[in-house]
């Protein structure tokens, strides 16, 4: 079975970056004009793979910043229980997703940050972000309102946010998806079988999406300059 999912998973990649590739020529640009770029902005998270890719071989770091614009789902290689009836029905799309897992529904107004780093150490982004989202929402809420179970995050005992991580050769990914809106019936795509829970949103607490992505996008850049001084100032010891 793992063999069977390793292959599955190298061709839904090889699948991917073809198309990655093909958004990319489309706006007269390829992944390597974004090299000395820290953060990425995308609308279309098959737009970034190419990027994603080549970071990963430049032992780069790199934050994408993923808004959907439309509702849809994120199939991975266990994501095998979509609703494909449902999900045409209704106009979500279905998108292969080269990783472990099963599928993600997205709807517009949602947030998705996937933090790519090299193999070796611990969970940067993730260890650093989650403690941090989770005070932005205690602000608004109150921190007994906010709870962490597993690898997710709660409001009033409801999914609003959920992390995962996956490594690649020689890279490892952290992720964190953030509900924005509430769309309760398109976990209809997911299906019978899917994890699927009572959600909340951002907009349901009273939280603006933008501010809220600002907030993720200015304290990620932070860390990242304090790690590139730390590392200049070290090799500046060792002359």
């Amino acid at each position: 079975m793992k063999i069977l999912e390793k292959i599955k998973g190298t061709k839904l990649a090889f699948r991917c970056l073809r198309e990655g590739n093909e958004l990319l020529s489309a706006q007269n640009t390829e992944a390597k004009d974004f090299d000395d770029k820290f953060i990425i902005e995308s609308k279309d998270l098959k737009w970034s793979f190419p990027i994603v890719a080549r970071a990963i071989k430049k032992g780069q770091r790199k934050l994408v910043v993923y808004e959907p614009q439309e509702a849809q789902v994120f199939c991975g290689i266990q994501g095998d229980y979509i609703n494909r009836e449902y999900c045409e029905k209704n106009n979500i799309k279905v998108t292969p997703f080269p990783t472990q897992g099963g599928a993600l529904v997205v709807n517009k107004g949602d947030l998705m940050f996937i933090y790519i780093r090299p193999l070796k150490g611990e969970f940067e982004f993730l260890n650093f972000i989650k403690p941090r989202i989770v005070q932005y929402l205690a602000n608004h809420v109150g921190r007994e309102n906010v709870t962490t179970p597993n690898n997710d995050i709660e409001v009033y005992g409801k999914k609003i946010s959920g992390t995962s991580t996956a490594t690649k050769v020689g890279a490892a990914m952290e992720s964190i998806f953030i509900s924005g809106v509430n769309n309760k019936d398109n976990l209809a795509a997911i299906g019978h079988k899917g994890k699927a829970r009572e959600v909340t949103g951002l907009t349901d607490i009273g939280v603006d999406v933008q501010e809220f992505r600002k907030f993720v996008i200015e304290q990620t850049q932070r860390a990242a300059d304090i790690r590139k001084k730390s590392r200049e100032e070290g090799k500046g010891c060792k002359r």
